[in-house]
């Protein structure tokens, strides 16, 4: 398999925007932490190659997560944490991939989390820690404005994925979590599955999320639940017990294992294929976001401990 995958020194650091707070001064102390990681995706004959691999955080010693592309593929929301004097807190802030410019779209006092476009809206929610620590979803623009709470009664709320303008899948903290669908339109909020995994995608051209259940302290499953009938079924067993997947537009199914990341598509494979080895790059991938158009793939990755 042919793949390059750029040096990350080698490239140029992202443009902040001036009228953003993103260059914040940070203490580049403490234990390494997450950044977030831009490649080309293409494919051939079936298979999926990653290219130009660049670091486009590239702060090592601060929280850079939850990548999530906007529908237009143009930019790039995430969780981004900051040395303001607020303990651990964090802001959503969006990345241009044309410019390299980073803004910051939330300015609250207030921790948020998980950012993700509402479908046919020009909005976003989020997962807002509130002054009591309760953590609820809230909807608001792509600037950050007009923030309103949008399930006053869900809570704690760790994860989100929408599946139609009216329809969200909900990862609810708890003991043990527990995967709710909500109706936006009814206001009926129903609990499909129990000790469920963070990762949570819309399945591409499906009528049906995906969502990883643990069944064992050594065997997880990939699993997808019908929007409508909300029917719970098994796709594939998750690798190495792992959860964080996501899926390309045609409807691959992609998950990181350590430093490697693999494919499993449907109608062609068996069983995981691997597509890349970044073992080298002496990271540990976690969370995976394919681009709408199905060009570009971002991958969380954290250096392994020394």
């Amino acid at each position: 398999m042919h793949m390059t995958t750029a040096p990350v020194e080698a490239q140029d650091p992202p443009t902040v925007a001036e009228e953003s707070d993103a260059d914040t001064v940070l203490v580049p102390t403490g234990p390494a932490q997450p950044d977030i990681y831009l490649a080309d995706l293409s494919s051939f004959d079936g298979l999926h190659y990653l290219s130009n691999l660049e670091n486009v955080t590239n702060r090592p010693y601060v929280y850079d997560n939850q990548p999530a592309f906007t529908p237009d593929s143009e930019s790039l929301l995430y969780t981004a944490a900051y040395d303001d004097g607020n303990d651990g807190q964090t802001d959503i802030h969006r990345y241009y991939l044309a410019s390299r410019r980073i803004t910051r779209v939330t300015r609250t006092d207030e921790s948020e989390y998980s950012a993700a476009p509402i479908p046919g809206d020009r909005a976003i929610t989020v997962i807002r820690v509130e002054a009591d620590s309760v953590q609820r979803l809230w909807r608001m623009t792509l600037e950050g404005m007009d923030a309103e709470l949008v399930l006053r009664d869900v809570a704690p709320v760790g994860y989100h994925a929408w599946g139609s303008e009216e329809m969200i899948l909900l990862f609810v903290l708890g003991d043990p979590p527990t995967l709710r669908v909500a109706d936006l339109t009814s206001g009926q909020v129903e609990v499909v599955a129990e000790n469920i995994g963070r990762s949570i995608h819309r399945i591409p051209n499906r009528n049906a999320w995906s969502f990883v259940q643990r069944v064992s302290d050594d065997e997880t499953w990939i699993n997808e639940v019908n929007i409508g009938t909300r029917e719970v079924n098994r796709i594939i067993r998750a690798l190495d017990g792992g959860e964080d997947h996501a899926w390309t537009p045609d409807g691959v199914l992609l998950m990181a294992s350590g430093g490697q990341l693999f494919q499993w598509d449907p109608e062609l494979d068996r069983t995981w294929r691997r597509i890349a080895n970044l073992d080298r790059m002496g990271l540990t991938f976690s969370r995976i976001a394919v681009s709408p158009d199905g060009t570009k793939i971002a991958i969380v990755g954290q250096p392994l401990p020394d």
